[in-house]
């Protein structure tokens, strides 16, 4: 017996197994979702939010694509394939939000980190954030601690 179900993903109509979730379905469809959390051999956590999808017909919000199955998903008024939209206004304010959330202390021209100019952050923050933020008191910082003769410490690493 096969689970296939079908799913458009931005227009592209996939047939995968019901098992899978969004963020798969959309990887089949070659529709890129942008993620933190989400790895393929991991349990699903799903707190980074940045996979967050428009789901037609179901709830009026979006929804983390790596925690919802393609088979939990409501099909069409006339049994069409489920719709879902991952370029919607509603997905491009979401991402947005979750983007200025996470750099409310990250700088992105942080000049202490150790990624050297290759952080996936500053990758997606050019891609789906907003070149602003409302956020305008000081960013958090560390004062290196006295551990002893022996240790030395640098909290900005």
């Amino acid at each position: 017996m096969t689970n296939l179900k079908k799913i458009s993903i931005d227009g592209i109509e996939v047939e995968v197994d019901g098992a899978m979730t969004i963020i798969q379905a959309a990887e089949v469809a070659g529709v890129e979702i942008p993620r933190f959390c989400y790895h393929e051999r991991l349990t699903i956590a799903g707190n980074c939010r940045m996979c967050l999808v428009e789901v037609q017909g179901g709830p009026p919000k979006p929804a983390a694509s790596c925690a919802m199955q393609v088979r939990d998903l409501r099909p069409g008024p006339n049994g069409e394939a489920p719709v879902v939209k991952t370029r919607s206004p509603m997905v491009k304010k979401a991402r947005e939000g979750v983007m200025e959330f996470l750099l409310i202390n990250h700088p992105l021209d942080c000049p202490i980190c150790d990624q050297g100019g290759e952080c996936d952050l500053q990758d997606q923050a050019m891609a789906y954030g907003v070149d602003f933020s409302r956020y305008r008191e000081p960013k958090r910082a560390s004062e290196d601690l006295n551990l002893g003769p022996l240790v030395d410490t640098h909290m900005t690493r």
